[in-house]
């Protein structure tokens, strides 16, 4: 699931439940040659979402790129920041990385600033980058008592490979353009495609996650969002962080992941901070009654998995199991990429044992 452009000041002010606030630097544990190996185990992946490609039987893994930081051989003279991808045939040995997008020069995005939550989805006989760029030049002090708003949004770009080169659908968000958005991911109910994303909690105060229909290429929305959770309506959510010395209500909401159960269950993976006396991240689920993105949206009682574990994806290896990908380690460089054995209990999900990664 995976970390924000802020001053260090303010980043100590916030403390934990400052992840839609603090940007990492992604930057990988070693400073290999384009198209090495590297073990799991020294995978710095933030908010990763594994696509298992069948035309190439090959996995990918996308990671923000931060121009100059790391690995020689993806700088660019522009120094414009973008996404890298790794690959693998095994999910343990993984090569990359290769720098797939490159923020535009006349973007509406800061070009020194890299996209948070790069994913990829195969639709339509194309693959869909899904990203957050951000701009913060001009931030707009709604209440001197929280954060300030900047522009933020879920941008989606194009490619006929999972390697790109990823060109924008327009240089614009396909989020709404009213709101504060991040983690944007495509989900396609009744044969036409929504994005799923949320809402910063620094706007709204209680994080939210929201669906809005695409237009059938994806370049634009269609009407107006449905809100399918509020996080401070979870009772294992915490609710507070602390802003210029005074606690503020901040209930974050990160990487939602929709999944069909064997039994037609349609669940919502997402991460937040844990009410927990140390707020670690961790990731839970909602359920849909109605089976649809409409909901109504009821909570697991406790997270599936806890213990600085979070924002990641579901998705089946090329022999059929059941894996989930996660980020451990919220602060870097500590990040790494992990990848758990799961169970559809039709009615739940279970994580099982460490398949690969540093435990």
């Amino acid at each position: 699931m995976q970390h924000r452009f802020i001053s260090t000041a303010l980043c100590l002010a916030l403390g934990h439940a400052a992840h839609a606030l603090e940007m990492p630097k992604n930057v990988p544990s070693s400073a290999r040659p384009l198209d090495s190996p590297h073990p799991i185990e020294r995978l710095n992946i933030h908010d990763p979402a594994i696509l298992a490609d069948p035309d190439s039987r090959k996995y990918y893994v996308y990671d923000s790129y931060h121009a100059g930081d790391d690995y020689e051989k993806l700088a660019t003279k522009s120094g414009r920041t973008g996404v890298e991808a790794y690959w693998s045939e095994d999910l343990q040995t993984w090569h990359g990385p290769q720098l797939v997008y490159e923020v535009e020069e006349d973007s509406w995005a800061q070009t020194d600033m890299a996209p948070w939550a790069p994913e990829v989805a195969f639709y339509q006989g194309r693959y869909y980058l899904f990203a957050t760029p951000h701009n913060t030049t001009e931030p707009n002090q709604v209440d001197a008592k929280r954060p300030p708003l900047v522009k933020r949004g879920t941008q989606i770009f194009v490619s006929d490979s999972p390697l790109g080169p990823f060109t924008r659908l327009s240089n614009s968000v396909q989020t709404p353009e009213n709101e504060m958005a991040l983690d944007g991911t495509l989900w396609i109910e009744d044969g036409e495609p929504w994005m799923v994303y949320c809402q910063e909690w620094i706007e709204t105060g209680e994080g939210l996650i929201k669906a809005i229909k695409m237009q059938d290429d994806l370049s634009a929305p269609v009407g107006s969002p449905l809100t399918m959770i509020n996080a401070g309506d979870v009772d294992w959510t915490a609710k507070t962080t602390r802003y210029n010395g005074e606690n503020i209500t901040a209930v974050v909401t990160d990487g939602p992941w929709l999944y069909r159960s064997k039994t037609g269950v349609l669940m919502l993976l997402w991460s937040s901070w844990n009410i927990d006396k140390e707020k670690r991240y961790t990731t839970s689920l909602a359920f849909s009654e109605s089976g649809s993105l409409g909901g109504p949206w009821v909570h697991r009682d406790t997270p599936i998995i806890s213990g600085d574990v979070g924002h990641g994806n579901i998705f089946r290896s090329f022999d059929g199991e059941l894996l989930l990908a996660v980020h451990r380690y919220f602060k870097q460089p500590h990040t790494r990429l992990q990848i758990y054995a799961l169970e559809d209990l039709g009615d739940d999900l279970k994580v099982g044992e460490l398949k690969y990664g540093h435990p």
